[in-house]
């Protein structure tokens, strides 16, 4: 029972080495999870390894989130740079509101 509880410990620690979303990543939470059911750190508080998962869980599905809004921000300022500045069509639509608004 202790070597699963090391295995546990030695997954959590090459976890943040790992690429956030991957299918690597995953499947280590996944695996950390499963063996956290299994083999409780302790009998008496079986409850702190799953609250520190989920923590890990959440923290990586909104560093992911936030690695693709940054693509899509670097894909959108390419996207500006080479035909978004001549067209400049976001810009009349708010000019275009006040009048009505008025």
């Amino acid at each position: 029972m202790s070597k699963a509880r090391e295995a546990v410990k030695l997954l959590e620690m090459c976890l943040p080495k790992l690429p956030t979303g991957g299918e690597g990543h995953k499947a280590v939470i996944d695996a950390i999870k499963s063996l956290s059911k299994a083999f409780p750190a302790s009998e008496e508080v079986p409850g702190i390894q799953n609250t520190q998962l989920l923590g890990l869980q959440q923290k990586a599905q909104k560093d992911a989130m936030m690695q693709a809004v940054l693509r899509q921000q670097q894909a959108g300022a390419g996207g500006a740079g080479a035909g978004g500045a001549p067209g400049g069509g976001g810009m009349p639509p708010p000019a275009a509101a006040p009048p009505m608004a008025a």
